[in-house]
């Protein structure tokens, strides 16, 4: 009995240790995975501090090696310990200190160094500088970051770029501030061709120097979270962007997986099989998602030209931004009175009464809708397009809602699979080119008018072929005098000329009380800002095409990788937490 005793004693006291063992192991392994590398834990210091973030503007200039010069201004309100350390997280690790500069209070700050509080990122001592405790003080912090510029891989011909500004800990900071972020673009580039991604601008414009400037702000917000923003656009003028293939993706994809692999001793390994499949399933996407707007068209070599397109149909079949498709389809609307603007900004219309269908009796189907008021247009010696029809569905169904926030996907839709419908049997890069020659010859010859009055009536005829051009916006000033449609000007004599009005005209032709500025001093400056903000009512990748999957995201699909990102589709520039220590 004792000796049976004592054998179960001594496996007992052998089995506890192992135990005990196995625990401790867990229980490292389970810190290991939940504590970030680089993270503190909170010391005495460190739990001194706090502060508020009142305002904090990040700047980034876009430089056409593809890098980008970051400019932070950060106010802190100081309400704990001195603040003689502040942290800023970077984009990426490949940075260079020795291109940084910082100051406090202009007072110029020359201790820089790499972070020992967060993975990527660098600390800036202020030294004599600190902020006292009740005190105020706004950090200026420069940096070069190279490789900040990808390819959209929603469409070929842009650019992108993603940026996160720093953010802070939770621990050390309180209350609610402003952060406004601005990206300055190349020159050359118009502000029409600037697509957001996601998050909508608050306003873009055009600098002294003819830089395109976007603008994010965002007010009563925390700086303690995240705010990613995205800006598609031309490469024109860039030498190097960043490509991403699909095996960079899944190489960092990978890389990820390892290390949480080597972390849980390869509890997570049954996540890698599926995780290739949904990269391959995200390769698909990407692929699909390229901004190829018409349905594929077959090219039918000397099938011969396809004359008597519209300009939104041209405008279609070249491809432009669908934003200013959208545009051409509304201001030709606007221009044979089957719509009025009631709203200058943000745009918004009504159907003309004439053409309004709502409680007619037997006009239930679209078939119906549409046979009503072709014969309305008819006794008006007017045309209603086949693809207006959807549109004016839309804006009689939605009455007071701006342009910019009606889903016009459907009618969108409709203009483009009528486009490709009637492209069946022509040859597809001649009629491209023909539509090209008449934007390029309709721009000549307003160029060689110089008289404002037959300048004006010349540009009623063809404005939407010039409007087609990228460069349309000096064609719409001589002398002083701004173009503006008819349908968006009141006239008056004077002098024996005509006068255009600086603000497009309201409901029953009234003069909108709306104030632009600068900016939009001419019809060519509303028309850029009204054509981007309709970027928001349809983006390429929101229209299904035959046989593809469509991707959802305004400017391409992000594939974040804790804190710093990676990014599958335009680019990715997270920068990671920061803060004063």
């Amino acid at each position: 009995m004792r000796s049976r005793d004592n054998r179960e004693g001594v496996k007992t006291m052998v089995s506890r240790p192992w135990r005990i063992m196995i625990a401790g192991w867990a229980l490292l392994l389970l810190l290991v995975s939940v504590i970030p590398t680089g993270s503190a834990l909170a010391s005495p210091a460190v739990q001194s501090y706090s502060f508020t973030i009142p305002e904090m503007l990040m700047h980034v200039y876009v430089q056409p090696d593809g890098s980008a010069r970051i400019v932070y201004d950060i106010t802190f309100q100081n309400w704990g310990d001195p603040i003689d350390i502040v942290d800023i997280g970077l984009p990426h690790e490949d940075y260079d200190i020795a291109t940084m500069q910082a100051s406090i209070d202009g007072h110029p700050l020359s201790d820089i160094r790499p972070s020992t509080y967060i993975d990527v990122g660098v600390e800036i001592h202020l030294g004599s500088y600190a902020i006292p405790s009740n005190g105020v003080g706004t950090l200026h912090f420069e940096a070069t970051m190279p490789d900040m510029v990808y390819a959209d891989t929603t469409n070929e011909a842009n650019a992108s770029l993603q940026i996160t500004p720093t953010w802070f800990d939770s621990d050390l900071v309180a209350g609610s501030g402003i952060i406004e972020i601005r990206v300055t673009l190349l020159p050359d580039i118009q502000l029409d061709e600037v697509l957001y991604q996601d998050e909508p601008f608050t306003g873009k414009y055009l600098d002294d120097q003819g830089r395109p400037i976007v603008v994010w702000r965002f007010e009563d917000v925390s700086p303690t979270k995240s705010y990613r923003v995205g800006v598609s656009f031309p490469r024109r003028g860039l030498t190097h962007v960043v490509e991403v293939t699909f095996w960079d993706l899944l190489g960092r994809w990978l890389g990820g997986a390892v290390t949480v692999l080597t972390g849980a001793l390869g509890v997570c390994l049954p996540i890698l099989i599926p995780g290739f499949v949904l990269f391959i399933m995200i390769r698909t996407v990407i692929r699909a998602s390229k901004p190829h707007y018409l349905p594929p068209i077959a090219q039918v070599e000397g099938g011969g030209i396809k004359r008597g397109l519209t300009a939104p149909e041209a405008a279609a079949l070249l491809q432009l931004p669908l934003n200013k498709v959208l545009a051409l389809v509304i201001f030709g609307m606007l221009e044979k009175g089957l719509i009025r603007q009631t709203e200058a900004d943000p745009l918004t219309v009504e159907v003309v009464e004439d053409f309004r269908t709502r409680g007619v009796p037997g006009l239930d189907s679209a078939e119906a809708r549409a046979a009503y008021r072709r014969k309305k247009a008819q006794e008006k010696g007017t045309v209603i397009h086949q693809y207006e029809q959807p549109f004016l569905d839309l804006f009689e169904t939605h009455p007071g809602i701006p342009v910019r926030d009606l889903d016009v996907v459907k009618p969108m839709k409709v203009l483009i699979d009528g486009v490709a419908e009637k492209m069946k049997g022509f040859d597809l890069s001649d009629t491209q080119d023909y539509y090209r020659r008449i934007i390029d010859r309709a721009m000549e010859q307003a160029q060689g008018l110089t008289e404002p009055e037959q300048r004006q009536a010349y540009l009623d005829r063809y404005l939407p072929w010039i409007m087609m051009r990228p460069d349309y916006r000096p064609i719409m000033t001589v002398g002083g005098y701004n173009y503006w449609p008819r349908w968006a000007r009141q006239t008056s004599t004077s002098g024996g000329g005509l006068r255009a009005s600086r603000t497009p005209g309201g409901r029953s032709g009234r003069s909108s009380t709306t104030t632009f500025g600068d900016v939009s001093a001419s019809f060519a400056g509303w028309a850029e800002k009204t054509m981007g903000s309709m970027a928001a009512a349809i983006m390429p990748t929101t229209l299904s095409k035959p046989g593809t999957v469509t991707h959802t995201s305004s400017g391409g699909g992000s594939f974040r990788s804790s804190c710093a990102c990676a990014c599958a589709g335009c680019a990715c520039a997270c920068a990671c937490a920061g803060g004063g220590r």
